[in-house]
């Protein structure tokens, strides 16, 4: 018996389940913000949007603050000259730019831009069209602009007379409502309703007709049985929100309908609501949101029911919610009693990681690794290459599993993995090359004999790409491209001219039918071999400038797309022209590692700082960073693909992620920009600024002016940006830039015209821009009366005059100087940190790669080259470790630190490498200086773990009187020597010659 009534019980509740699904809520986490304000228990009781997207907050403790998506700004001190701390309760922004504040006991006050001034309303007992209290609950501006004041014991509303001034005016003697305490107040279509502690009224607009209703007739009084404290109409729909919790008001019936649980949850209690508020960006247009007693509880107007949101009963638990707005961005932000302000960001689910934590479980991995290379296969299969093997998704049962590599083959990263026309997959990694069978797809084996076949150890294949005839073109580091055939498992040499330059290699190789196979490589550009020919040819992308790019995209029928640290190159193939496509067009960072294409047309962007979708069509740029969802804005070279399915996949250095382009939801509503700060000559002059419409006028002994602007889109404000100009001084925009302040000095008199636009983190651009308009007043003597009474001046007079303005301009042109001197001081001191910071390295505190070549293009002197190289280091780091061998690196800076001199130059050219100038020395000289080095290097001890650890070096070492020497033709000259020094046993000094080098053949010096 026990069985079946437990059996029963489950079914019922299995039941009530199903009826009572949970929805998933839009705003995943609320962030609380009141640590940012003044004070840090405030209670914030309304919050307004004004028509420029600036959020304005009434608190108690901090009074009245306006946010521009950086700053809390206060506005009390405008409101209440004398200073004296006030609680405001609501507040609003009148269409004549007058901004409306109510206060708990001060009545209501106002700042009017035109008048520049302070104003207030407030009780006086004589007068029966003034306030009805001090204590002022509410404001409302109707359609036929009448700003409603409604106060603990009474309601009354303000007019513009014809004069433009706000006069009050009260309710008609008798009327109920000049006694009631009013808590809120709305308008629909046909009527304005009233929220009071005794129920609902109902006013015609012309207010001569009203009625009242009551949530219990049968219980009025000094009770709170008939309190509304909060209404709200919605699509004619009039809700109510009480101590009880909330209602519908069914205007047929002239009944309250209560909101209730769903069916199994009646049990629950109601909660109080202070405040409705429907969300204009809510997928689902038939729920809002109530805030109370006990937070956020989102109500369906349909079925007049609570909705339960992830499994929960509402959000903020605990909290005594008292407003709720919604920025231009579609975030919520609430205003609560003693916890501040909290802001809700609407959940994202457009970006999705690719390895979630139960996949990682699935497959063994403790945390995301860095993935190098995605690749999709015709069947949409997903690939993702890390360091601890190959991760595959198989698209029917949408299970992962993980390829490793042998247990003794250590892999630093995945280079590319490429499915060819027999079905195996392939994977190039740092050191070695994979592949699985198509019999056995589940496993990874080592291949080697292309790598015997073509005499090669343990190069890296970066690049592969099957051709036409079922070959495979091999990219390999440091060499060139090998042509494999899999049919007869054959391999040979097609091209290998990289060797002339350490570290040169293939980054990518694509394919244009039309057009042939392109290759693009590290520092040698790119080469193209045509349909027609067997040759790869070199294809100049530009006629000066480095050829230095990191991937390649081919876009058929005839677009070549490059990946480089100035952008994006977009090559038609078909006229050769060119475009470049970098942040002053709107992308996140200059340097593009991977370039993707989706079947929407739409071109993908990946770059060091997130990534963006170009459309060529509209000539358009969105962006995407860390706001948008994604873990990571570091992408990776060229870890991008596509499925078949649509499903586009990117690899990042936290792991990959994955996304529809059909499928994402963009919000491409143009931000608008607002001034936020006028300083004019060095003094804070922001309240003249309107709220909505700038003008400002300038006396002429105003010599200089800063504006402060805003974007106004909260999404991810670090990466808002702007451009300005001013007309009648110059149509020209200036460059997009991330600093908000704009100076002027010195401006003639006339009218002007700043305009500004502003452009957001995704990069979509202000539809208007914001205008300023801008009078500068003529001085006294350029009036016409002045130039009158100066004619009638004797000439003494008049160079008197002269004279007293030339000294007024030059000292303003002086101090205006020294401003922009001190600053300019600054931003060189910062700039020279910030430059010392990237050419040092972090190991030796040598200069780094690009350090030393900055340094070699500016010395333009006589001077000897030398490159050296640890012998044996590998072993050091297999053997030791890499804490030991960073060690040894560190005493080998040390020994070329002491043993320099100050004139000489020093670097770590990368890994054991160094390299090191010595200006004006020769061959010979240069040579000696190398010994000694060697011989320093030789005798150094490294003691680790019970070891100790000595090393040798090679030195490879050219000279050159050419000034104009390069430092590739020297890196050449002296990695050839060094080379040699290798070949011929280590540990010694080969000294290179031009003409010796260039025969292969070197003067050695050697101590074995």
């Amino acid at each position: 018996m026990r069985t079946s009534i437990y059996t029963l019980f489950l079914t019922a509740l299995s039941w009530l389940s199903l009826l009572t699904t949970a929805q998933a809520s839009e705003f995943d986490e609320f962030h609380r913000l009141s640590d940012q304000l003044g004070g840090r228990q405030s209670s914030v009781y309304a919050i307004y949007r004004g028509a420029n997207d600036f959020l304005w907050f009434a608190s108690d403790t901090d009074g009245v603050l306006r946010y521009d998506g950086y700053d809390y700004v206060s506005w009390s001190s405008q409101l209440i000259p004398s200073g004296e701390r006030v609680s405001y309760s609501s507040l609003l922004i009148t269409p004549d730019d007058t901004l409306w504040a109510a206060t708990w006991g001060h009545g209501l006050a106002n700042w009017h831009v035109a008048a520049s001034a302070a104003g207030s309303f407030s009780l006086r007992p004589e007068d029966p069209s003034s306030l009805r209290d001090d204590r002022v609950q509410t404001l409302y501006y109707d359609a036929k602009e009448r700003l409603w004041v409604g106060t603990l014991n009474g309601l009354s509303y303000l007019v513009m007379t014809d004069k433009a001034k706000w006069q009050t005016r009260g309710l008609p003697a008798g009327h109920p409502l000049r006694t009631e305490r009013i808590w809120w107040l709305t308008e629909s279509s046909d009527y304005l309703w009233v929220a009071t502690s005794q129920g609902l009224y109902r006013l015609t607009p012309d207010l001569k007709e009203w009625q009242h209703y009551l949530l219990n007739p049968a219980e009025q009084g000094p009770n709170r049985r008939n309190e509304i404290r909060t209404l709200a109409v919605f699509d004619s729909e009039v809700w109510v929100g009480t101590d009880f919790g909330v209602f519908f008001f069914d205007q047929q019936r002239e009944e309250f309908v209560p909101v209730r649980y769903p069916q199994g949850y009646e049990n629950l209690g109601q909660v109080r609501s202070n405040v409705l508020a429907q969300d204009p960006f809510a997928t689902d247009a038939n729920t809002f949101w109530s805030g109370g007693s006990d937070g956020l509880h989102l109500i369906d107007r349909q079925r007049r029911e609570y909705v339960r949101l992830d499994q929960e009963w509402g959000k903020l638990k605990g909290v005594d919610v008292r407003a709720i707005a919604f920025d231009s961005v579609s975030d919520m932000w609430v205003g609560a009693r003693d916890q501040g302000i909290f802001v809700g960001r609407r959940d994202r689910q457009d970006f999705t990681e690719t390895l979630s934590a139960a996949h990682l479980s699935q497959l063994g991995l403790a945390e995301q690794r860095a993935t190098y290379a995605v690749h999709y296969s015709a069947n949409n299969d997903l690939w993702l290459g890390t360091t601890a093997g190959v991760a595959h998704r198989d698209a029917q049962s949408q299970n992962w599993r993980l390829l490793s590599f042998p247990d003794d083959e250590s892999v630093n990263q995945v280079e590319t993995i490429y499915s060819d026309s027999h079905g195996n997959l392939w994977v190039a990694t740092n050191t070695r090359l994979y592949r699985t069978h198509v019999d056995k797809p589940e496993q990874l084996r080592r291949v080697t004999h292309i790598h015997d076949q073509l005499e090669l150890s343990d190069q890296a294949v970066n690049a592969i790409l099957e051709t036409d005839q079922n070959q495979l073109l091999l990219g390999f580091w440091g060499q060139g491209i090998a042509i494999y055939d899999p049919v007869l498992q054959q391999a040979e040499w097609q091209f290998r001219e990289l060797q002339g330059l350490r570290g040169n290699q293939v980054y990518d190789l694509v394919h244009l039918p039309q057009y042939g196979q392109f290759m693009v490589t590290r520092y040698s550009g790119v080469f193209q071999r045509s349909p027609d020919s067997q040759q790869w040819q070199s294809y100049k992308i530009k006629e000066n400038g480095g050829d230095d790019y990191l991937c390649a995209y081919a876009e058929p029928p005839a677009t070549l797309w490059l990946c480089s640290s100035e952008g994006a190159w977009r090559i038609n193939l078909a006229d050769r022209s060119r475009t470049l496509i970098s942040m002053a067009d709107g992308l996140p960072s200059d340097r593009v590692v991977g370039i993707y294409s989706d079947q929407q047309g739409y071109t993908w962007l990946l770059t060091s700082l997130g990534f963006a979708r170009y459309d060529e069509a509209a000539d358009s740029i969105i962006n995407f960073g860390l706001n948008d969802g994604l873990p990571s804005e570091a992408m990776l070279r060229q870890a991008v693909s596509q499925s078949p399915a649509g499903e586009m996949t990117v690899g990042s250095v936290q792991g990959a992620f994955s996304y529809t382009p059909a499928e994402l939801t963009l919000n491409t509503q143009p931000p608008q920009v607002a001034l936020t700060k006028l300083m004019i000559s060095g003094q804070d002059s922001t309240s003249l600024l309107g709220f909505s419409n700038y003008a400002m006028t300038l006396a002429p002994e105003d010599r200089s002016f800063t504006v402060h602007y805003s974007v106004m889109d909260f999404h991810d404000t670090a990466r808002n940006s702007g451009r300005f100009r001013l007309l009648g001084a110059s149509d020209e925009w200036s460059e997009w830039s991330l600093s908000r302040e704009i100076s002027f000095a010195s401006l003639a008199p006339g009218d002007y015209v700043l305009q500004i636009e502003g452009r957001n983190s995704q990069g979509i651009v202000s539809g208007l821009p914001a205008e300023l308009k801008i009078r500068v007043l003529k001085p006294w003597w350029q009036t016409s009366w002045a130039i009158g009474l100066a004619l009638a001046l004797l000439a003494l007079s008049l160079y008197v005059l002269l004279r007293l303005r030339f000294r007024a301009l030059e000292a303003a042109n002086k101090r205006l100087d020294d401003e922009v001197q001190a600053r300019t001081r600054e931003l060189e001191l910062a700039n020279a940190q910030l430059r010392t910071q990237s050419e040092t390295d972090p190991l030796t505190g040598l200069l780094n790669r690009r350090g030393f070549s900055e340094r070699f293009r500016r010395l333009q002197q006589p001077l000897a080259l030398v490159l050296l190289d640890v012998d044996h280091f590998k072993q050091v780091n297999d053997q030791l470790g890499h804490d030991v061998g960073d060690q040894v690196l560190k005493q080998i800076a040390g020994v070329l630190g002491e043993r320099l001199r100050k004139q000489d130059i020093a670097g770590r050219w990368g890994g054991e490498e160094f390299i090191v100038m010595l200006p004006n020395t020769d061959l010979t000289s240069a040579t000696g200086v190398c010994e000694a080095l060697r011989e320093g290097i030789a005798s150094l001890v490294t003691a680790a773990e019970g070891h100790h650890v000595q090393v040798t070096a090679t030195f490879g070492v050219t000279a050159t009187d050419d000034v104009a020497a390069t430092l590739v033709d020297c890196l050449k000259q002296a990695d050839a020597a060094l080379y040699q020094g290798k070949a011929g046993g280590r540990n010694q000094v080969v000294a290179a010659q031009v003409d010796a080098v260039l025969s292969g053949s070197g003067t050695r010096y050697s101590n074995r």
